[in-house]
């Protein structure tokens, strides 16, 4: 599991992608849409991780913010932390 600080990291990293406008495209949008309308759902924890997926691949996204959303990836990953929560307590 992760810590607080950690958790609250991550949160603001997931809040800066929702507001771009890195990753940049159609479907990044259409990610900040569900996301925004379906935070604690399945469909927002998918949206979400695709959000932080493009982010790694797009060049407006900052080194410091790539290293920690690998990270949050690999957390995520090994379930240590649930996409869901994180979006839904900000």
């Amino acid at each position: 599991m992760t810590g607080p600080e950690e958790a609250e990291r991550w949160r603001g990293i997931l809040a800066r992608l929702q507001r771009g406008p890195a990753p940049q495209g159609e479907e990044f949008e259409l990610c900040r849409e569900v996301i925004a309308a379906a935070p604690g759902t399945a469909e927002g924890r998918e949206a979400a991780r695709r959000l932080l997926e493009g982010a790694m691949a797009d060049a407006a996204t900052s080194i410091a913010d790539a290293q920690e959303v690998m990270r949050l990836l690999k957390a995520a990953s090994r379930g240590a932390v649930d996409l869901a929560d994180l979006i839904a307590r900000r």
